[in-house]
């Protein structure tokens, strides 16, 4: 492999900015990335897009940095037992435990949307049943101006829609548009608000939270970067409030701050 110290340099300035780790086994991956990046950038090798990036990375460079080292694999609701454990257990807790007129959820990483708009759906649909649910504010945010600019647009991809969407909920909840595309009815996006979060940076006053959804965004940190997003999310939950982790993602040796819960199968964490 050749340029071991420039992929070094963008692999440095990765970890700074979202703590993401590239080791030396996986700069083959970085490579065919970053040139991908100087073909839409307009330079003639990765050796260019270097020598541009050395002296200071900003504008159309940095989202294209960030966005190349971002995990977007998504789908609606992927793991389905969190949201069951969502509307059966955790929201019906809240109601119980105090006055809540309002619920209000962060989905801490949203990517491209699925997450956020599986949640709106599941709620809604619950409230069918449950008439003591109330209006849950929502924020949304992501590291990537491009992938966050996808889930506020809701327009989605027959295979998109196709993957964890039932098909009852599709037609209650999209419209179709032209050729293959399917888009989120306003009615889902209402209380709704996205928008462009660095968790390893300053958050910015985004208040309290009932219930944070931060699911697979662990798994890539050290752990030094994780106890620290964990403690901020801490600071950011009522208490009582819960946190939400990924499937493959625990507390285990980060935080005291919360008891574990199990519902339905779904592991989830309820701040002491």
């Amino acid at each position: 492999m050749e340029n071991i110290h420039i992929l070094k340099f963008f692999a440095d300035y990765i970890e700074a900015e979202l703590g993401i780790i590239y080791v030396e086994a996986n700069y083959f991956q970085l490579e065919h990335r970053l040139k991908d990046i100087a073909v839409q950038l307009g330079f003639t090798d990765l050796k260019a897009l270097y020598h541009t990036a050395s002296m200071g990375i900003s504008g159309q460079m940095k989202s294209l940095l960030l966005d190349l080292a971002t995990n977007n694999e998504t789908s609606f609701f992927r793991d389905a037992s969190i949201f069951k454990a969502l509307s059966e257990f955790i929201v019906p807790d809240l109601i119980k435990n105090g006055d809540k007129s309002v619920i209000n959820i962060w989905s801490a990483a949203s990517s491209s949307g699925q997450e956020v708009y599986s949640i709106a759906m599941e709620l809604d649909q619950a409230r069918l049943t449950n008439f003591s649910i109330p209006l849950c504010r929502m924020l949304a945010s992501d590291v990537s101006d491009t992938i966050l600019k996808r889930a506020e647009a809701g327009m989605y991809s027959q295979l998109e829609v196709q993957r964890g969407l039932p098909s009852k909920l599709m037609l209650q909840y999209f419209d179709k548009g032209e050729t293959d595309k399917w888009m989120v009815k306003p009615l889902l996006k209402n209380n709704i608000t996205f928008r462009k979060i660095n968790l390893l940076h300053y958050w910015g006053g985004i208040g309290l939270f009932d219930i944070v959804f931060c699911r697979n965004v662990l798994i890539y940190q050290s752990v030094e970067n994780k106890i620290k997003i964990i403690k901020e999310i801490v600071n950011h939950l009522n208490p009582g409030g819960f946190l939400l982790l990924g499937a493959a993602e625990s507390l285990f040796g980060l935080s005291h701050d919360f008891e574990q819960l199990v519902h339905g199968g779904a592991v989830f964490y309820r701040k002491k």
